[in-house]
């Protein structure tokens, strides 16, 4: 059970800063979970960030709060083209390691989700997992995702390739 003062919320233009800068250690900590790389990120204005975690009903991110400071985030995109408005995207799920073993990735996921839900054109969620992330993968079946497919050396960091899962959640 999470601890009662972690409050998850939307994020707003305003938690840019904090969501950048975790973002940063996440990839530091985990490089090989994201495929952004330091660089991809710190080449990317303060108005792409803010459009990616507030960005409208197409692209919104959640927040895991220890007081103020923020120790966990996740968000959800729905495609924009007419043809695969049923579809949304659940990326970029971390939570800082202090808080890790807690529940708190599961209640971010469960909030992009209950998002999902509430928009009547999605019908579905996807994401895309490292192969060699157990723990997630366990977190995303538990939550009813499906597997569908791998994608062999789907990134490559450094030297080593890692092949990707992808999962779906059927909404409707």
């Amino acid at each position: 059970m999470p601890p009662a003062d972690i409050v998850i919320r939307l994020l707003t233009p305003a938690d840019t800063a904090a969501f950048c800068a975790l973002r940063l250690r996440a990839i530091l900590d985990s490089p090989s979970s994201f495929s952004s790389s330091r660089e991809d990120e710190l080449a990317r204005t303060r108005e792409e960030h803010a459009q990616r975690i507030a960005g409208g009903v197409l692209q919104r991110a959640f927040g895991a709060f220890d007081g103020e400071r923020l120790v966990g985030f996740a968000g959800l995109r729905r495609e924009p083209l007419r043809q695969l408005w049923h579809k949304a995207l659940l990326w970029g799920v971390f939570v800082d390691v202090a808080q890790r073993g807690k529940g708190v990735a599961r209640r971010l996921v469960n909030a992009c989700i209950e998002q999902a839900e509430a928009d009547p054109a999605v019908m579905q969620v996807h994401l895309s997992v490292n192969a060699e992330n157990n723990a997630a993968l366990r977190l995303y079946e538990s939550l009813g995702f499906i597997a569908y497919g791998t994608e062999p050396r789907s990134m490559r960091v450094g030297e080593l390739f890692y092949d990707e899962h992808h999962l779906a959640l059927l909404l409707k």
